[in-house]
């Protein structure tokens, strides 16, 4: 049974004045049909009370029906209702009212409702809770509708199919996936699964394979889908996707998998198939051409790094300092995308770097032009998602007055650039279209300021159309005509008091007081008595009002068609205003890097195709801003074949951390093509950067720190080429000593003789030095440290060589734990140290002799001897 509970909020939404009459009757439950049901299922009308339907309800529950996943937003005047299970389910997440019709009866319906104008608002909060919502509209006009008014779903909102830009940050992608199994066995060599990506409000789509699960939950890390489209449960990877991102939705529809378009990937098909359900249509005409899931030719970051670099979140929280918001001096929506893609996958071609490091520096030397395009784009709006609103139906005028204004804006943007010498800004020149043709169309059509939405009318120029010139001079001429005929009769009848007046439900009427009631006119109508008076009208008063109100009502009418009509004109240029788009967020992103590089102190890098890594003073560019300006410590790193393995070791506190990050950072910043903290900086290609920094575990899926440490370095090792650079911080700190030591130490000589990438490697395990006598290409490195007075200062300069000491309890002391334990823990060292003098040195000389001999080994000897050696 339901039950009328009300929530916290105690505002209604229950009975609404503007609700349409038809509809009325059926809310007040005066118009019964012979049909009933059950409210939790039709099948169960012998077992469960039955409820009589008006004819409002029954129309509501066929429309339900057919959305059985949704919340029904069923519009009903200035308001959208829910009923049954879904006000239910509603009023508490909306914080509305939660009431009912038929209170008196057994079985009392609940029912909610919210305004139609602020809608926005409501769809954000179902929506931030996994909800979808079906839009049910008022198909035709209330006053004109013969019963009840004919009404259908519209468009279903999902989390991920959001037509409204209000509703996603702007500087956000919101992705729908799709998954297909491809895999048909445990041991199969096809590819694990088909994804495609859609980005309905950016258009934009990608498609391929991904060849494992961990893959899978990899790309998924990255893009972060709010919504996922599967056919059934039956796949054994769907409970690790819920686990892993218990955020998502899921949405299953097996049979959109089904029969699929063989020249495209199921996954896309399905997509399409999707978007027909919810949004009417799977033929969108801003999609763009499928593109594949990564670029295989840009430099590869992988969620770990990307989270340990802090490049668009950062550790201490969602406001703290990152990469992204280093470097973003953006001025536009699409500049600001444009910029959290470019940092997740940078360039990999050497020609395409360079061509943007040399508009950054035109930018930074020419600062007359970086200040007319700064000018131009400041007051952009967002041209992409404008697109995505108009080609689904949904622009107001003042969204198609935003492009308008912003194609205005091109033809200068154009010649400004063209002027440039760099061949990237020629070449944006070139692509830019004006599109001269429509923007002239929507010059001569829409207002300067137009409404906000359609109901308000004042949306075309007069001049645009005859027949809007003719009903806006019939209804201003009405005013003049008004006062006329006041005048006239006052004068007439010798009423001082006569005022000719306009209300909305009573029309125009003239007003006269009580003290002149007997000079009234016999042709005058009484129509009201009002307090001090009467209100009368004439028949002359009725026509003129007819003739009033056919205008404006046919003025309506006009003015909504002549603007769905420009707004499907506007529609079928969307592939170039998305280009336009792309184009404008490419250039925002390059004038921020120069933005950037002026206020920041930034040297352009030379990038090289291959051969050493050269960082002279480089500085760790979110860091140096956190701190007052010149006390951040520079620091110098060359990676070549003489010295291709780093190992660093130093003290906590010491920055072993931070100049390896600095060094990521200051490589993944050139090759998007931004200048870098440093003093100069030669780069070559990389193909990926990999990190192991850090210690977190995952209990929750029964993992430990040092378990989700070696899952880490497992798929370093697995993935890294010569041409990548890896980060390994304090590896092998999770077991025992001994197991941690023999663990680094086989890692870093697989890294160095192996793998073969550029490779900073930080270590408290001070045995792993001893490797740069045996390991061509490796050497020590350390991060300086100085005592004074029984206390240690940490001088953040990296330099060539080893540090004795970590420095372990100088850093307690720091951190304040109490003098007593310090003091227990000195004297527990200095034991401890004293016991193990001797056998770490004869260890270590074993290890030396060991390592020299290793030549006259075959490899199925090593691991026995290495045994032998240790016991």
């Amino acid at each position: 049974m339901y039950s009328a509970k009300s929530t916290r909020n105690t505002n209604t939404c229950a009975a609404h004045k503007n609700t349409p009459s038809g509809d009325a009757a059926c809310l007040a439950g005066d118009r019964l049909v012979p049909r009933s049901i059950t409210m939790e299922n039709e099948s169960q009308t012998e077992s469960k009370p039955q409820i009589p339907l008006t004819p409002m309800l029954v129309q509501y529950l066929e429309l339900k029906r057919n959305y059985p996943d949704s919340i029904l937003f069923y519009r009903m005047g200035d308001f959208y209702e829910m009923f049954f299970d879904d006000a239910l389910k509603a009023a508490p997440v909306l914080e509305v009212q939660l009431t009912s019709r038929d209170r008196s009866a057994a079985n009392p319906i609940p029912m909610c409702g919210v305004p139609y104008h602020a809608v926005t608002q409501y769809l954000q909060k179902l929506l931030n809770r996994g909800f979808k919502v079906a839009i049910c509209e008022q198909m035709e006009d209330p006053s004109l509708a013969k019963g009840i008014v004919r009404r259908d779903v519209v468009r279903v909102v999902t989390p991920a199919l959001i037509g409204d830009p209000e509703l996603v940050p702007e500087e956000t992608k919101n992705w729908l996936a799709c998954v297909s199994s491809c895999a048909t066995a445990a041991n199969s060599k096809s590819p694990f699964a088909e994804v495609s990506l859609l980005d309905l409000l950016g258009g934009e789509v990608r498609s391929g394979v991904v060849n494992s699960l961990r893959e899978l939950i990899d790309l998924f890390t990255q893009t972060l889908p709010k919504e996922l489209l599967i056919a059934n449960d039956d796949s054994n990877w769907t409970p690790h996707l819920e686990r892993e991102f218990p955020q998502m939705v899921i949405t299953r529809r097996a049979p959109y998998f089904e029969n699929a378009d063989p020249l495209q990937p199921k996954s896309l098909t399905a997509i399409k198939k999707y978007l027909g359900e919810t949004q009417k249509r799977s033929d969108l005409p801003h999609w763009r051409d499928p593109q594949p899931l990564s670029d295989a030719h840009s430099m590869a970051i992988d969620p770990t790094t990307s989270a340990s670099l802090e490049i668009l979140r950062s550790n201490s929280g969602p406001e703290g300092p990152t990469l992204f918001r280093v470097l973003d001096f953006t001025l536009t929506p699409m500049g600001r995308r444009t910029l959290k893609e470019w940092l997740c996958s940078p360039l990999g071609d050497l020609s395409e770097i360079q061509a943007r490091h040399e508009v950054v520096a035109e930018f930074i030397s020419k600062e007359g032009l970086s200040e007319k395009v700064r000018e131009t784009l400041a007051p952009i709006r967002d041209l992409e998602r404008l697109t995505t609103k108009t080609s689904l139906g949904l622009a107001m005028p003042r969204d198609l007055v935003a492009i308008r204004e912003i194609l205005k804006k091109l033809p200068a943007l154009k010649e400004t650039i063209h002027k440039s010498k760099a061949k990237r800004l020629k070449r944006i020149s070139a692509e830019i279209d004006c599109l001269a043709s429509l923007a002239k169309t929507m010059e001569e059509a829409l207002e300067d300021v137009a409404p906000s939405t359609l109901r308000e009318g004042g949306i075309f120029r007069s001049q645009y159309h005859p027949e809007i010139k003719e009903y806006r001079e019939l209804s201003h001429d009405a005013k003049s005509t008004i006062a006329g005929i006041e005048t006239r009769e006052k004068a007439r009848t010798g009423i001082p008091s006569l005022k000719l007046k306009y209300s909305r439900v009573f029309g125009y009427t003239i007003e006269i007081t009580k003290a002149y009631l007997s000079k009234v006119p016999p042709e005058y109508i009484r129509k009201q008595t009002i307090a001090n008076g009467e209100r009368f009208i004439t028949e002359e008063i009725k026509t003129f009002e007819e003739k009033v109100v056919s205008a404006e009502y046919r003025l309506k009418i006009l003015e909504e068609s002549l603007f769905v009509e420009l707004r499907e004109s506007v529609a079928t240029q969307a592939s170039c205003l998305l280009h336009n788009a792309k184009l404008i967020g490419e250039l925002d992103v390059l004038l921020s890097f120069a933005e950037a590089a002026k206020t920041r102190a930034y040297c352009k890098p030379r990038m090289i195709g291959e051969g050493a890594l050269e960082i002279q003073d480089g500085r760790h560019p979110v860091v140096e801003t956190l701190l007052p300006v010149g006390q951040f410590v520079p620091n110098s790193i060359t990676l070549a074949d003489e010295c291709r393995t780093m190992v660093i070791t130093g003290p906590n506190m010491g920055g072993k951390s931070t100049i390896m990050r600095q060094a990521a950072l200051i490589a993944i910043m050139a090759h998007a093509g931004s200048f870098v903290p440093a003093t100069s900086a030669v780069i070559p290609l990389i193909d990926a950067i990999y990190t192991r920094i850090g210690s977190s575990d995952d209990l929750a899926r029964g993992r430990s720190t040092f378990m989700v440490e070696m899952t880490e370095v497992a798929r370093i090792v697995e993935r890294a080429t010569p041409r990548s650079l890896i980060l390994i911080d304090e590896i092998g700190r999770g077991t025992s000593t001994y197991d941690g030591l023999s663990l680094a130490w086989s890692l870093l000589e697989f890294i160095h003789n192996d793998v073969r990438a550029k490779t900073l490697f930080a270590t408290h395990f001070h045995e792993l030095t001893l490797l740069e006598n045996s390991l061509p290409g490796l050497r020590n490195g350390n991060v300086l440290v100085e005592k004074w007075r029984d206390e240690i200062v940490f001088l953040y300069r990296l330099a060539p060589g080893i540090c004795n000491q970590s420095y372990g309890i100088e850093v307690a002391k720091l951190a304040g734990l109490p003098q007593k334990v310090l003091l227990r823990a000195r004297d527990l060292l200095s034991l401890l140290e004293t016991q193990s003098q001797r056998g770490t040195r004869a260890r270590n000389r074993a290890l030396e002799i060991h390592d020299n001999q290793m030549a006259f080994f075959d490899e199925s000897k090593r691991s026995e001897s290495r045994t032998e050696l240790e016991t």
